[in-house]
């Protein structure tokens, strides 16, 4: 029996809830006889009706390949333990209502008996006709791929990971869903980079208070909570590693949350909470935590994050329904407004009297070739009393450059260890400037020849 067809579209009613009942009956009774006939995966075909009836107990030790509608009422438990389940194009998962969205659905528990990863793959998915539920119970993880996991109520996390593969995952109906069981080692891993998937949440137009228990990789849990007022929207947001358009200094957390909306709403509102832990946080951010807030991005800025009033970071970590996260910290920051349909946040310890004592107009790129044009890095709009500090940093954070009383000489050379009397590569590096013996505030220049 290498493939079962589960049903197709020529057997009357009757016929079809009586073969559904074999079904449920050889997967929960037979499991060792559907392994030993070597079975690899199992289909629903398409226009084919399967049903798991309330309280029903399913377990599947076969790749499933979905393209027709299985319906889960309440109370049923589905347990999968092969590696792949693949919904195809035009497969639904309805719950036990009229609509197949507006009930509870039976339960899709993904853990693997042989310790092995698994897969969720949604080829051509259709919005909330994903599954009912989720639960995650695989100390090996589950990867979403292959098109966008939809979750019409809740995901739970039991144990392992869910880890996202470039694609999103969208948990509840507009003013519905949840998920529940998660903790600094159980939760949705969106990758590390500034673009990709993430975890999408759908409000109804009230205001509403939402979790997204987030990270970058499996053992950097940094999580966020927003309180929003707005329009009906999906809201989604991911985590990266290091800062939006500027390269990571020691003032900040080297994390940069990414908010995006689906609808622009100009009267829209949020408070933010984000979580980072200790061992992303820059020299400078660990000795100045109490200075601490939560940064947004503003490309019109010169330092292009903005600088509010400090906060105070509260740990441990309280974003979890586990035990408290030691070494995490908490930051909010309210009454956020403006929204644009993409935002970027991250922390930092930068004060605003700082910024206002440091030069501004400063380049981002020199190019010295000798033609007289942008051959020295020049601080301007500048008193003639300022003391001016200026260092340079490559990309691994060696200093090859300082001057404490900077004059316009720079021309990417270096004067430091082994770097004295060098020319330096061509490339992104770090500065750090000051002026009359405040904190130096970062950023990056281009050496260009």
């Amino acid at each position: 029996m290498q493939n079962l067809p589960f049903v197709n579209s020529k057997i009357g009613l009757g016929k079809l809830k009586l073969m559904a009942q074999f079904i449920v009956l050889l997967f929960a009774l037979l499991p060792s006889i559907v392994m030993a006939q070597g079975l690899s995966q199992v289909f629903i075909f398409p226009s084919a009706n399967v049903y798991a009836h309330p309280n029903s107990n399913l377990n599947i030790f076969s790749d499933i390949s979905h393209s027709g509608t299985l319906v889960s009422y309440d109370s049923a438990l589905i347990n999968f333990y092969a590696s792949v389940w693949q919904n195809n194009a035009e497969s639904r998962l309805p719950d036990e209502s009229s609509r197949g969205i507006d009930g509870i659905g039976g339960i899709f528990r993904f853990s693997s008996l042989s310790n092995l990863p698994q897969r969720i793959r949604s080829i051509n998915s259709l919005p909330f006709n994903g599954f009912p539920n989720i639960q995650i119970d695989n100390a090996s993880n589950v990867t979403a791929d292959i098109g966008n996991l939809h979750i019409n109520k809740n995901l739970h996390f039991a144990n392992g990971n869910l880890i996202l593969n470039n694609v999103d995952v969208n948990v509840g109906l507009a003013g519905t869903g949840s998920i529940t069981g998660y903790s600094h080692k159980n939760f949705i891993v969106t990758g590390s980079s500034m673009t990709g998937g993430g975890l999408i949440r759908n409000t109804a137009g009230s205001p509403v208070e939402l979790v997204y228990p987030i990270g970058t990789n499996l053992t950097s849990y940094t999580p966020l909570t927003i309180n929003y007022t707005g329009i009906a929207q999906s809201i989604k947001f991911r985590v990266a590693d290091n800062l939006y358009n500027k390269l990571n200094f020691p003032e900040y957390v080297n994390k940069t949350w990414i908010m995006k909306t689906y609808v622009v709403d100009p009267n829209s509102k949020m408070d933010i909470n984000l979580q980072h832990n200790s061992a992303d946080e820059g020299i400078e951010y660990y000795k100045n935590r109490g200075d601490a807030y939560v940064t947004r991005y503003d490309q019109k800025l010169t330092g292009l994050w903005d600088l509010v009033t400090p906060v105070q970071s509260l740990s441990p970590g309280s974003i979890t329904t586990r035990a408290a996260v030691f070494g995490a910290y908490m930051n909010t920051r309210l009454n956020l407004a403006n929204l644009k349909d993409t935002e970027y946040f991250s922390k930092s310890v930068i004060k605003k009297d700082i910024d206002e004592n440091t030069p501004v107009n400063i380049p981002d790129a020199i190019s010295p070739n000798g033609d007289g044009l942008n051959d020295v890095y020049e601080v301007v709009k500048r008193l003639p009393t300022d003391i001016i500090r200026f260092e340079v940093y490559s990309r691994n954070q060696v200093m090859v450059y300082q001057n404490l009383n900077y004059d316009n000489t720079f021309n990417g050379v270096g004067n430091i260890g082994g770097f004295m009397g060098n020319q330096l590569p061509d490339g992104i590096y770090y500065y750090l400037v000051s002026a009359n013996g405040a904190k130096g505030i970062p950023g990056y220049l281009i050496i260009n020849r």
